[in-house]
């Protein structure tokens, strides 16, 4: 069974198959810092495993969503010296398992809500945009903070942007650093709702979450799948992804369970997914 937890870095609270996850470094605009890097793809490959999340919303305290990467790794992390092959070498392989920690969201058996306030700036980006979709309150704003300090962005935003948003829009952000209103974000497509404030935002994102968790969980995750896979192919190879996923899902109890409880205008009930990863566990 699946507990609330807390770090220096963000909190998860867990209601009903839904989980919550606040950044929780209000004080440092929840820049995200070393540790940050290694306690979240933990926590998100938890929730996955266990099957008990059904969707899960990711907010943060205070009036910043996240002000990007905490610029102290600059200066204290030994992965940030290039001044030799042996050093590039490191450095690449960090970057790698820092994009790894973006990457979590998209493998996660559960679909993924921003919900954005505030400034979203750098990793920040990277961050909601491996999400399945955003939503933001009316003082949100959206920048690839990267291009403004010098450096080139390298967690995901460059390869995913353009596909949420029209590819030369996306290459005049990267390019320019310029920043994107909460407004702007929407029509763009990259925003699907804008809330008044950050507690109707909340309610918002929460309330979407656990519709949501009231489908087909099996269904639920075999759409985000084929969504994503859709994405990085094909429209034949899609198609035959989503033959082979269908006959590997198709669940005739939770389609009938759909259909008597929209009829009698009950809630369904289903299955969670099962748990997974338990071979990997220490004895």
């Amino acid at each position: 069974m699946l507990t609330d937890q807390s770090n220096e870095y963000f909190n998860i609270n867990i209601d009903s198959g839904v989980a919550h996850l606040q950044l929780s470094r209000p004080e440092k605009a929840n820049s995200l810092a070393l540790g940050f890097w290694k306690r979240f793809p933990e926590a998100i490959e938890q929730l996955s495993r266990s099957g008990e999340v059904r969707a899960m919303v990711i907010s943060a305290q205070g009036n910043t969503f996240c002000g990007g990467l905490d610029l102290q790794i600059f200066a204290s992390s030994k992965e940030a010296d290039t001044a030799n092959p042996n050093e590039r070498e490191a450095m690449q392989f960090s970057l790698l398992q820092m994009q790894e920690t973006i990457n979590v969201l998209e493998r996660a058996r559960f679909p993924v809500i921003a919900a954005v306030q505030g400034a979203c700036l750098g990793a920040g980006f990277d961050l909601i945009a491996a999400c399945d979709f955003c939503f933001a309150a009316e003082n949100a704003k959206f920048c690839i903070e990267e291009t403004n300090i010098g450096m080139m962005a390298d967690l995901g935003i460059l390869q995913r942007l353009q596909h949420l948003i029209p590819g030369g829009m996306a290459r005049y952000l990267a390019l320019t650093g310029d920043t994107l209103s909460a407004a702007q974000a929407h029509d763009l497509g990259l925003v699907v709702k804008v809330f008044p404030s950050t507690e109707t935002l909340i309610e918002g994102a929460l309330a979407t979450a656990r519709r949501i968790a009231d489908r087909s969980p099996v269904a639920i995750n075999g759409v985000k799948r084929a969504m994503l896979y859709s994405r990085d192919h094909g429209v034949y190879e899609s198609l035959q992804q989503i033959a082979l996923l269908q006959a590997s899902i198709f669940s005739r109890q939770d389609i009938l369970c759909s259909i008597q409880a929209k009829a009698t205008g009950t809630k369904s009930e289903f299955q969670n997914l099962s748990e997974v990863g338990k071979i990997f566990d220490e004895p």
